[in-house]
C-alpha cells in the first residue's frame, strides 16, 4: 500500500490548477476525515472512495466532461507507484 502522504499530495497537485491550492487541500483534507483516512499507508478502497467524492464536488467546478477527465487523470496517478 501507498503512503497516505505521497498519495494526496499527489491529488493536491492534480485537482490544484482546476480548483486552486487551498481549495483542493482543505477539499482532501476533510473527506479524508469523513473516510477515516489518517496518516500510515492508504488502501486501493480508500482512495478509490475519496477519488469519488472528490469528483463529485469537481461537478461544480468544471462539468460532467471534466470532472470525468479529472478522475481518470487521478485514478491513473494513484494506482502506480505514485509521484510527489
Amino acid at each position: 500500500m501507498p503512503a497516505t502522504a505521497d498519495v494526496l499530495a499527489t491529488i493536491i497537485r492534480i485537482l490544484s490548477p482546476y480548483v486552486g491550492e487551498t481549495m483542493a487541500r482543505s477539499a482532501t483534507q476533510a473527506h479524508c476525515q469523513k473516510l477515516g483516512i489518517d496518516g500510515g499507508e492508504i488502501s486501493g478502497d480508500q482512495i478509490e472512495g475519496l477519488i469519488g467524492r472528490l469528483g463529485s464536488g469537481l461537478n461544480f467546478f468544471g462539468g460532467g466532461e471534466r470532472a470525468a477527465a479529472v478522475v481518470e487523470e487521478l485514478k491513473r496517478a494513484t494506482t502506480g507507484p505514485v509521484a510527489r
